[in-house]
């Protein structure tokens, strides 16, 4: 068992190869922001408008016209869709890289105001709004995995909240970013949760939850969907009976006043919670780890929280907040140097224990402070600046506080 105490268009002309051509003007977006595809020879075009859904219909180096779905954008749900054209590594000295119009699949389209149709020249990343079509800038930021707490980090001041989600969607998602809430809300909480903040929340394309024991993917078509290799690694050296007899068998010897299990919503098959008071933590422990031995099963037994009780985590060896965001990370091929984890109490320890750069917001809890200083001089990732931060600003005025600091926003 291992212990980890927390302190605390109209439409082109098909029958013409060449539908008449008019470039639209291509204006630099207003933020320098990185773009990953342009080694790729892609075209990636991010289309707003009131559309669910649409087509791109264009032609590539001159070649025939074909149509290309918008897609979803999964954390920008109703903002933008997004589609994503292989130049196939040909090249025109008489033809753009992409002439095209866009069309709800209906009888609507879209083509530049002057008329003509809408042209890339290049590789890139190209956002389209009101008949304005953008390049994003190749030499900029690296796109950002940034992975956070909800509660006293994300959420709290909804103008905080609702700046970060307009950041992100204008900008961090734009070039590639990955948005990923780590939290102790269990699913249908953090549901709850969105539907509550949607107005200034940024919709995630992760989340994990019940501290690190449950990974979940959102698509637009799927929703959430638990990522079940996560799940089954878990298995390895883990027997959930066993556990729950364990913390049964202690809070027998202790007592309902001084221990009790947390809600059946706070309670998974890689997950035991329980309540115990500070003045029996040390017994309990000792109980609980002692069982566990006999029974020969591997945990992690994680304490967190301030006051005369403790909350009590019992998950698998491989689980926990840090475990699980390395995961996603090496999922997602995200450097350390780009992976940012933000938090504000003790609860947050562990995840912002790694090696990837860290933030405390400036509401930070006196636990997580203390922790802080003893770790502010560990190595960090990003040359010439401090591995983890604590900000001025609190909540999500700190987190894009602190991707400023880093070079990241």
């Amino acid at each position: 068992m291992q212990l980890q105490r927390l302190r605390g268009c109209c439409g082109c002309h098909t029958a013409s190869r060449h539908p008449n051509k008019q470039r639209a003007q291509v204006r630099p977006a207003s933020r320098v922001v990185a773009v990953r595809v342009a080694a790729s020879q892609e075209v990636k075009i991010f289309y707003r408008s009131g559309w669910s859904g649409g087509r791109v219909h264009g032609s590539v180096q001159g070649g025939d016209w074909k149509d290309y779905e918008l897609r979803t954008v999964t954390s920008a749900p109703g903002k933008w869709l997004s589609t994503s054209i292989d130049l196939n590594g040909r090249s025109s000295a008489s033809a753009p890289a992409v002439e095209f119009v866009v069309t709800d699949g209906g009888s609507q389209w879209d083509k530049p105001p002057e008329g003509g149709n809408y042209v890339i020249s290049a590789p890139g990343t190209y956002t389209l709004r009101n008949g304005s079509l953008s390049q994003l800038p190749a030499a900029a930021p690296p796109p950002v995995m940034l992975v956070s707490d909800l509660d006293g980090t994300m959420i709290g001041d909804d103008d905080g909240t609702a700046a970060f989600k307009a950041w992100w969607e204008d900008h961090g998602l734009l070039r590639g970013g990955l948005l990923v809430y780590n939290t102790g809300r269990a699913l249908e909480s953090f549901q709850q949760l969105l539907r509550s903040k949607g107005h200034c929340l940024a919709h995630p394309d992760v989340l994990i939850s019940a501290v690190g024991t449950k990974v979940y993917n959102y698509t637009p078509s799927s929703g959430w969907q638990e990522d079940m290799v996560w799940a089954n690694q878990l298995e390895v050296g883990w027997r959930v009976d066993a556990v729950r007899d364990a913390a049964y068998a202690a809070l027998a010897s202790v007592g309902k006043e001084a221990m009790h299990f947390r809600p059946p919503d706070e309670q998974n098959d890689h997950k035991v919670t329980c309540g115990v008071a500070v003045g029996v933590l040390q017994r309990v422990l000792d109980q609980i780890q002692g069982a566990l031995d006999r029974a020969r099963v591997q945990a992690n037994v994680i304490v967190s929280g301030t006051g005369d009780w403790r909350f009590l985590d019992l998950v698998p060896v491989r689980a926990g907040k840090l475990q699980a965001l390395e995961y996603v990370r090496a999922s997602h091929r995200f450097p350390l140097s780009s992976t940012v984890a933000c938090g504000d109490s003790g609860n947050d320890v562990l995840m912002l224990s790694g090696r990837n750069l860290a933030i405390a917001v400036g509401n930070a809890q006196p636990d997580l402070v203390l922790w802080l200083e003893q770790h502010v001089s560990d190595e960090s990732p990003l040359p010439g600046k401090q591995r983890l931060l604590r900000t001025k600003a609190h909540e999500a005025y700190g987190i894009l506080e602190g991707l400023e600091y880093f070079g990241l926003k």
